[in-house]
């Protein structure tokens, strides 16, 4: 049996002493230890509610939900936790710093219960993929995930540090092309 894998990605524009983004640091720092499955649900759960209130903030945006999706859940945990090691420089040009990225990323068994969800969510026209409402109801998604059916979950918030922000450029930038005008 193969895993799913189903993460998503956006850029809130917030600036670093912004509620929001006190509010996610402040709900991932609460949850520093292991979670079992009813911690992970009530993180989850919480974090989706902060995240649907956050989408006339979000500006770009990314999801993506593939089978046989272990070694593209183990590329993005990598690929962040390296970034979360790296000594992280602001654009010094940009005007505005006032982005962070929030990223969610889940491995579900392909039979249980969160992937049948997830996929059912999931099953859009191509033309809704980057709409507020499309996002919306993933958040919504994330927040009833029953994390007895889930093998792996993970967040971020980048730049790690609260006092620290992208600029909108940056996230249109190389490295960042993936990510998509909400509309």
């Amino acid at each position: 049996m193969s895993d799913h894998f189903f993460g998503i990605q956006v850029a809130l524009q917030t600036p670093p002493d912004g509620r929001l983004r006190q509010s996610l640091a402040r709900l991932l720092r609460q949850q520093s230890q292991d979670l079992d499955v009813l911690g992970q649900r009530k993180l989850f759960a919480a974090l989706s509610r902060t995240l649907h209130k956050a989408v006339d903030v979000t500006t770009l945006g990314f999801w993506d939900l593939q089978p046989n999706g272990r070694g593209e859940y183990d590329e993005w945990v990598r690929g962040l936790e390296d970034d979360a090691a790296e000594r992280w420089v602001a654009d010094a040009d940009a005007v505005q710093l006032d982005h962070v990225l929030v990223t969610t990323l889940f491995l579900l068994p392909s039979r249980g219960a969160s992937a049948h969800l997830v996929g059912e969510r999931c099953d859009l026209p191509e033309n809704s993929w980057m709409r507020r409402s499309t996002f919306r109801t993933l958040f919504t998604t994330v927040g009833e995930l029953d994390f007895a059916s889930v093998r792996g979950a993970a967040v971020y918030i980048t730049p790690g540090n609260e006092a620290l922000a992208f600029s909108r450029r940056e996230l249109e930038g190389d490295g960042y092309d993936y990510l998509l005008p909400l509309r």
